[in-house]
């Protein structure tokens, strides 16, 4: 952040002034099929976001079936990030969430941090797919919410919540009798939805990026709906032609090889660790015996491996590297190493101070005191640009370029602030009448009945006050709000009833428990079943409550001539590591590059994926310069001899 963004963005602020590249989306849309509606961004926005100028918010309605003419719509929430540029390419990337059942409109300020290296060039779209974040209009099952509100907030018990009678079956069946046909949420509905928002925002040529889930709904753009698109970055592969649920312990069973093959192909390692694969047998025949192993204090069982692989999958920091002397100790029934990797005793000290100590004996006294002064002064604008980007964000949060909606803040924090003097109980019965706004149509009255049942006397008349001096924007502002934030309270139990919606539908019964044990049978380390069926079976469970609606040829690998690069990580224990080379089989203009030390979401984790990625984007047809992953093999640690 400099100085100059910093002025340019509360000059936009404070001038309230739009981007008249907007207009258009203001009036309706380029796509008279599929109208736009703005509404106010979901906040926080971001330090350098100005609504209105750089990032605009809305919803696109779709038809519910692409297949049939005047039908239903469903309104999808978007959010348009627009390029730096002065001179933007003319082709934006739009994002394919994970899932199914993610979200990325409530949460703007991640989805631009990790996209912000399309910024430079390119405008990045992000939407909430059918069924999914806050595009779940038609399957939100409101009622369930309201009775249920904190069993959705944080069950009691998460392994049983997708036991018939718990609320995930509870919302399949207050769905079903809405009369919703949810056969129609499915991932070809959604490759079709792409391109009727690209129709409606209009970007007649555009690339895509799909992570995770979004990979598979990327797969099936290229088959489905391949109109207009340029090219295809497909990163975390989930193949649509693989069993995903049966083969769950694929991917950290060689995320596992992987570690095993780095350290074998490193000669100090290999010696100091020369049987790693007879030891991780050995690890888990300890974690299943008696007395049971305490990790960071807490006792662990044969599931811990799976444990590690999970919390390596989800951190940049240095983890690979220590992982054989971890796995040597725990088969002798020591856990120092674990102890200190999980509680953040091994991560690298980037303070100044250490940065000397580390470095700070080769430099004379000249130089050591400039380098000192150079490290304190990084470390101080570290902490002026925190402040100033929260700064910047209460700003934003107060200002909004798409109708202001002024009173409905001020009503929202006092709100707020009388719930939290609340007690418990009177708490929970508020929140769960505040979930009923959810799917209703704004009404100021529903609002005052609100007001008058749960804030206390002694506050009613100036709550009451603010709500007479509501517009009806304010008005639909509120139900908007009670929408998102019932979206954030609940969002993993909903994302868990989302993905049941999709993938038990048209996922099973090319799934089934018996393809989960005909692939666990074959993992080359045994031991990673016992966490990963733990994880897995429930599913399995879940999916028997729903219809099957099994679409042919949708598992058939996928074939284009479009430029696609497939990126992969060694570390990833949620989507295959080898996917990237299984899936460009049948993509003529495919490219697979392999990350070593990336985990789920590869671009997270290197600029080396990020630049890789953004040389694609320019020139899809060109081989990528994939040189810089050798940089990134892990180094290990080796313990010194014992003296």
């Amino acid at each position: 952040m400099t100085p100059d963004q910093v002025l340019t963005t509360v000059v936009a602020l404070l001038s309230g002034a739009g981007d008249p590249a907007f207009d258009a989306l203001r009036n309706g849309g380029h796509d008279d099929r599929y109208p736009v509606a703005i509404e106010n961004c979901p906040r926080p926005l971001g330090a350098l976001e100005v609504e209105g100028k750089t990032v605009i918010c809305g919803r696109i309605s779709v038809p519910e079936n692409h297949e049939a003419d005047n039908g239903q719509t469903i309104p999808l929430a978007f959010a348009v990030l627009k390029a730096r540029s002065e001179a933007p390419a003319t082709d934006p990337v739009i994002y394919l969430h994970g899932g199914p059942g993610g979200y990325t409109v409530q949460d703007i300020p991640f989805n631009a941090r990790v996209f912000d290296f399309v910024r430079d060039r390119r405008d990045v779209i992000i939407f909430d797919q059918r069924a999914s974040g806050i595009s779940d209009k038609t399957i939100a099952c409101y009622n369930e919410f309201s009775k249920d509100f904190m069993q959705f907030v944080k069950p009691d018990d998460e392994d049983k919540i997708f036991e018939p009678g718990q609320p995930l079956a509870r919302c399949i069946a207050e769905t079903a009798e809405s009369g919703v046909d949810l056969s129609l949420y499915n991932t070809t509905q959604s490759a079709k939805d792409v391109r009727a928002i690209m129709d409606a925002l209009g970007y007649p040529e555009y690339n895509a990026f799909g992570i995770s889930y979004g990979t598979k709904l990327g797969q099936e753009l290229l088959r489905a709906a391949p109109e207009g698109l340029r090219s295809l970055v497909i990163d975390s592969i989930a193949r649509v032609d693989n069993a995903s649920y049966d083969s769950n312990g694929v991917p950290p069973d060689q995320a596992l090889g992987w570690v095993v093959d780095y350290c074998a192909a490193d000669e100090a390692c290999a010696k100091a660790f020369p049987d790693l694969e007879a030891t991780i047998a050995a690890v888990g025949k300890r974690l299943g015996e008696e007395p049971p192993l305490k990790v960071a204090g807490q006792e662990v069982g044969p599931e811990f491996i799976d444990s590690l692989l999970e919390l390596s999958n989800r951190t940049a920091a240095p983890f690979t590297m220590y992982l054989p002397q971890v796995l040597t100790e725990l088969a002798r029934g020591e856990t120092a190493t674990a102890d200190k990797l999980l509680t953040g005793g091994l991560n690298p000290d980037a303070s100044p101070a250490a940065l000397m100590a580390r470095f700070g004996a080769r430099l004379n006294d000249a130089d050591r005191t400039v380098a000192e002064v150079a490290l304190m002064q990084a470390d101080q604008m570290r902490s002026l640009q925190a402040a100033t980007a929260k700064l910047l964000s209460s700003l934003s949060d107060e200002v909004s370029a798409t109708g202001s909606a002024d009173t409905e803040q001020l009503f929202d924090d006092q709100l707020s602030a009388v719930a939290q003097g609340m007690e418990a109980d009177d708490l929970l019965a508020m929140l769960q009448d505040y979930v009923l706004f959810i799917g209703q149509q704004p009404d100021r009255e529903a609002i005052e009945r609100f007001v008058t049942l749960h804030v206390p006397e002694a506050e009613r008349p100036r709550i009451l006050g603010l709500v007479a001096a509501m517009t009806d924007e304010d008005v639909a502002a509120f139900y908007e709000r009670a929408r998102i934030d019932s979206a954030k309270f609940t969002s993993n139990t909903r994302m868990m009833f989302s993905l049941g919606i999709i993938a038990c539908q048209e996922d099973f019964p090319f799934n089934s428990r018996e393809g989960f044990d005909k692939v666990s049978a074959q993992y080359r380390f045994p031991v990673i079943d016992v966490g990963v069926r733990e994880d897995t079976m429930p599913l399995y469970g879940f999916c028997d409550l729903f219809d099957k609606h099994p679409r042919e040829g949708y598992h058939d690998p996928v074939s284009s001539e479009l430029p696609v690069l497939a990126m992969a990580g060694t570390k990833d224990t949620q989507t295959n590591p080898d996917a990237a080379e299984m899936v460009v089989r049948t993509l003529p203009q495919g490219q697979a590059v392999l990350f070593p030390e990336a985990g789920h979401a590869v671009i997270q984790f290197s600029q080396c994926a990020r630049d890789i990625a953004a040389a694609f984007l320019e020139h899809p047809e060109a081989p990528v310069n994939a040189a810089c992953t050798d940089k990134l093999k892990p180094k290990f640690y080796v313990p010194p001899p014992a003296k």
